[in-house]
């Protein structure tokens, strides 16, 4: 196997190890050659949907480390497939963001991609439906 260098950040770090036997793995490449499994394989199953669908795209931020503009403007870019659009303080710091689309899958793939992308947006997890 070769083998690759990660930075993390402390806190992830100490989340990984804290989650890492509770999900049975040896060790941490374990658990990130897993992850990067389910990360391809996520990718591959996306980019292959085509036809019109309806999709929900949820993540997670931290106010003060998000670019707001930014944000702003890419779901103002998608406006054409965003139908609704929810916001939810989780904490007094953490934000849900939680958009409901309606749209082909290319349009779909887009958006996810952009926002899975950009910098301190979490845990991106969407669902689609076709129609």
């Amino acid at each position: 196997m070769t083998i690759i260098s990660l930075a993390l950040p402390e806190k992830l770090l100490r989340e990984l190890d804290q989650t890492l036997s509770q999900c049975g793995y040896t060790s941490r490449s374990e658990a990130v050659r897993d992850s990067i499994r389910n990360f391809i394989s996520k990718f591959k199953w996306t980019s292959t949907l085509e036809g019109n669908f309806i999709a929900t795209i949820m993540f997670t931020y931290v106010k003060e480390n998000i670019n707001v503009g930014l944000l702003t403007k890419i779901e103002h870019e998608f406006d054409d497939i965003i139908t609704t659009n929810i916001h939810m303080h989780l904490e007094p710091k953490n934000c849900l963001e939680i958009l409901v689309l309606k749209g082909t899958g290319e349009r779909i793939r887009e958006l996810v991609s952009k926002l899975s992308s950009m910098k301190n947006i979490n845990n991106v997890e969407f669902v689609f439906i076709p129609t």
